[in-house]
């Protein structure tokens, strides 16, 4: 029978709460990713591990440290005698490791994915077992009562392993999203990262003999002192579970503490992203000591008297580069006419350049590396180089969020001052909060990533005079009130919508400063931060009334943008923009076959195009190929998925086998050469670009198909499985299976369609394609594909090639987006996350679909495992719910001549980075 526990909250004052923000008490480590001991009693540093790898998790056993690296998919051993790294093994497999433990004289890795994916190492023979097979989704692994214990998140369970014969003895129901197991006090404990909950274990019955509710999302779990210890990282909460009673006691601990460990005399917690490590007595729950870690804190680990602590170094933006020397020149950009593009559309588009309003792949790039900065942003490089870690910018570091995760600090620079003709005036904390009114009130699709801002909605709905969450403690210091935890809030700051908008000088007053009366077509009186300035931007008057304001010179939309340095600007004050060039000539709208010739007779040095592939006509790319003395061409991902929608409330797609067999049958090869090859894309096996998951599922594929062909076998295997195949032969056998409506996008002038077909095409193979398993499609390329597929209402069943993206260097922005709830009618067009009522409303027969809200939750708290947490989710996605088949990760074409060096991609952009050119002048 189920244990309710009791919740005692008790709120600890006076010294504690004084020591959690007082400053550090012993000395700070040194800056390198390894390990620190700590005296266990005192908290002082005693020693330092250097190793070659971001450590995650550590386990002790057989007089050795085991460490394991996530992203390196390594098993470090380590004397902790000696402080020396004694061998590395490789991971067996593909995956990431996710829990180490020792027992049984092993030891023992989970590894993330994958039906093979707990992994024995002997310690002796310094060699792996054969795997055990387990299944995908592995979070945690736990050695104890003389079994191994492992969690499942994706399916909810623990398996308990018999070490002795390596086999499955037990398979255990427990809460949502298990992800942490401590073994003590004749128990197995559980923390269930989704529900809020523990799951405590009888380890002989193999059965949940009580579970407890917690007011916090449980993040890490130990044992000792006569208790269970746990922290909540949302939260900042320790949780003391009494084994005698189930019942909890809460302490208010730091902020963001992400792990947790018992020695003989006190409590160690760790707050993971800030590197803080607090010594807390078990009797009075006191912080007695703390120390600091030079770095972030991903695992702790206590021995008899020490306790250990990974610490990884977040690279910053290198100052120098071999291209500095180079430094002056002109850079001359080309940017094709196409429909999608702001700057270089056809037909001329008033608000072309304005940040709030006209940011599309092109001009996004623009502001990023030249014309804007933001409080924070990235230092246009491609992911492997760093490019998707966020970075200070215009604030002197990463913000400081409150315990409750509700409140983020910014501190700004000093004395960084706006282009002419705003030279005379700072950049202060009042000019974010003027960018933000204007990003309420002007229309625009991205107003809807600040909407957590407290009082944000209401302004914008003109219900309110001011965005009541936005305060100026002082010119230098920004706080943002959240009305909810939202952990990626950092990430929606490097969008140009918050870039800062100066005062005016005549109407200090004016809600909209500089972008007063300009509504419209603000782009043409934009005001820099960014290392340069529209040309002609000296001689903007904003002295005279709006309607009389001259628009800057430089800046011709449709036809050409030229930029000049801004005198304001000084490198020493940008660590992330080298800004090599003097000076960017922008051509806009000439035709495909114009742009490569300007570039092959060397009067242009790039192109600059960010529509879907190839953004390059394929002669020139053939031609640089062929003779590097010319050039070279650089290929990267795009990071637009390209992938078949199912609605989850339309038969026969209500049906989870047969969506998995649309993924098995799908002969992603020949979708890929129809778009184009591998020069325009890559195959694509789940969710989420590699670029926001760095690579941890890169060999991830969990629909693998020889060739990538497709397979009629394995897909009328799931087939059979289904309601819809009452023969169970492998055919979707019913009507509903017949002449199943799907929609394409539209052929537009571009260059897929008048090189390869076009997305009509794609949809032509696809439907030859689910045509082997019984069903047919009725493929349509309406030109409104979008408004038909985004209502409910429409109740369309396929779409045949949407395309998913981030909309910041985040999981969250795709899951939010594509997946989440509350965003059926806009993106949602599977429908994952609907109510009965609405699928009632909207007129379905199927009264319920899956949904990834509490999930999406869980991974909105953000913290230290607030990437790992969206990769988990990407295979919960992908084998759990299947709302997707994805095949194809578009990519970027840029031909470089030699003229170009110190070649850059702009991973947060998706082009190449124009401030890390240089050109031989």
């Amino acid at each position: 029978m189920a244990v309710l526990a009791v919740i005692v909250v008790v709120i600890i004052t006076g010294s504690a709460l004084a020591s959690r923000f007082s400053q550090p008490t012993v000395p700070t480590a040194a800056s390198a990713d390894g390990i620190v001991e700590l005296d266990g009693g005192t908290g002082r540093i005693i020693g330092k591990i250097a190793t070659s790898a971001h450590g995650n998790e550590l386990a002790i056993g057989g007089g050795v440290m085991w460490e394991i690296s996530y992203r390196a998919r390594t098993l470090i051993r380590i004397d902790p005698k000696t402080y020396a790294v004694t061998a590395s093994y490789g991971v067996p497999g593909a995956a990431p490791p996710v829990g180490v433990a020792f027992g049984a004289d092993s030891v023992w890795v989970a590894t993330a994915f994958g039906d093979k994916s707990l992994w024995r190492f002997d310690p002796k023979t310094e060699q792996f077992s054969p795997p055990i097979g387990l299944s995908s989704g592995l979070s945690a692994v736990a050695y104890g009562a003389g079994a191994v214990w492992v969690a499942d998140k994706s399916a909810d369970r623990i398996y308990r392993v018999d070490p002795s014969t390596s086999t499955v003895t037990a398979q255990i129901p427990v809460g949502d999203g298990p992800e942490a197991i401590a073994v003590d006090f004749g128990a197995v404990w559980v923390v269930n990262g989704v529900d809020a909950s523990i799951s405590r274990i009888d380890p002989v019955a193999a059965a949940v003999s009580g579970t407890i509710g917690l007011r916090g999302l449980p993040t890490a779990i130990a044992t000792g002192q006569g208790a269970v210890w746990i922290v909540s990282e949302s939260s900042s909460l320790l949780m003391r579970i009494d084994p005698a009673t189930n019942s909890i006691l809460e302490i208010p601990v730091g902020t963001g503490p992400s792990g947790v460990v018992a020695t003989r005399s006190a409590i160690w917690v760790a707050e993971g992203v800030t590197g803080r490590l607090e010594r807390i007595d078990p009797e009075s729950y006191q912080v007695v000591a703390t120390a600091y870690v030079d770095g972030a804190v991903d695992g702790i680990l206590a021995d008899e008297r020490s306790v250990w602590a990974t610490r990884h170094v977040r690279p910053l933006a290198a100052t120098t580069s071999s291209a500095d020397p180079l430094r002056g020149g002109t850079l001359r950009v080309v940017m094709p006419a196409w429909a999608g593009s702001d700057l270089a559309n056809p037909e001329p588009r008033p608000n072309a350049l304005d940040p709030q309003i006209g940011v599309t792949l092109d001009s996004g790039e623009l502001f990023r590396c030249c014309l804007l900065r933001t409080l924070v942003s990235h230092m246009g490089r491609s992911y492997r180089d760093g490019g998707a870690e966020l970075q200070a910018d215009l604030a002197t570091q990463l913000p400081e969020v409150s315990a409750d995760g509700l409140v983020w600090t910014f501190h700004l620079r000093r004395g960084l001052h706006y282009a002419p003709p705003f030279a005379n005036v700072e950049i202060t904390a009042g000019d974010f909060v003027r960018a933000l009114e204007r990003e309420a009130r002007v229309e625009n699709a991205s107003a809807e990533f600040l909407s957590p801002i407290e009082g944000f909605d209401a302004y914008r709905g003109e219900r309110a005079d001011t965005i009541s969450g936005l305060e100026v403690a002082d010119p230098y210091t920004l706080k943002v009130h959240l009305r909810e935890v939202t952990g990626d809030l950092p990430y929606r700051f490097a969008l140009s919508d918050t870039a800062p908008i100066p005062p005016l000088p005549t109407q200090a007053g004016a809600p909209l400063g500089a972008a007063t009366g300009h509504d419209q077509g603000y782009g043409r009186f934009l005001v820099a931060s960014g290392p340069y300035m529209i040309e002609g931007s000296e001689r903007l008057d904003f002295s005279v009334a709006p309607d009389e304001q001259l628009p800057v010179s430089g800046f011709e939309p449709a036809q050409s943008l030229t930029l000049v340095r801004n005198p304001s600007w000084a490198r020493v004050s940008d660590p992330l923009r080298p800004a090599y060039v003097d000076r960017i000539e922008i051509t806009m709208g000439a035709s495909d076959d114009d742009a490569a010739q300007l570039v092959d007779r060397a009067r242009a040095d790039v192109i600059l195009r960010g529509s879907p592939p190839p953004q390059v006509l394929p002669w020139l790319v053939e031609k640089f190929r062929a003779d590097p003395r010319l050039g070279r061409v650089e290929v990267n991902s795009r990071d637009f998925v390209r992938a078949i929608s199912m609605n989850l409330a339309v038969p026969p797609f209500d049906d989870i086998h047969v969506r998995r067999a649309v993924n098995y049958i799908l002969d992603k090869s020949a979708l890929l050469e129809a778009h184009g090859g591998d020069l325009t894309g890559r195959i694509l096996t789940h969710y989420v670009p590699d670029s926001l998951e760095n690579d941890a599922l890169v060999a991830y594929d969990p629909y693998a198909t020889p060739g990538e062909r497709g397979s009629l076998e394995l897909a009328r295997q799931e087939m059979r499985q289904s309601r819809y195949d009452p023969e169970h032969i492998g055919v979707c056998g019913v009507p509903e299976c017949k002449q199943v409506r799907a929609l394409t996008i539209k052929g537009s002038p571009s260059l897929f369609p008048r090189l390869f077909g076009g997305f009509p095409r794609l949809g032509a193979l696809i439907a030859d394609d689910l045509r082997q398993i019984g069903i047919t499609l009725d493929v349509q390329s309406p030109p409104d594909m979008f408004a038909q597929i985004d209502d409910p209402k429409n109740r369309i069943p396929l779409a045949l090639t949407v395309g998913l993206g981030p909309n910041y260097t985040s999981a969250s922005s795709t899951f939010s987006v594509d997946f989440s709830g509350a965003a059926i009618g806009t993106s949602n067009t599977s429908l994952a996350g609907a109510t009965p009522e609405q699928l009632r409303e909207w007129g379905y027969g199927v009264t319920s679909v899956p949904s990834l809200d509490a999930r999406i939750h869980e991974c909105m708290q953000g913290g230290l495992r607030e990437s790992r947490c969206w990769t988990a989710l990407d295979v919960y996605l992908m084998e759990k719910v299947v709302p997707i088949a994805p095949y194809t990760l578009e990519t970027v074409i840029d031909v470089v001549p030699s003229r170009v060096v110190n070649y850059a991609f702009d991973q947060s952009s998706n082009e190449i980075a124009l401030d890390q050119l240089a050109v031989r002048h």
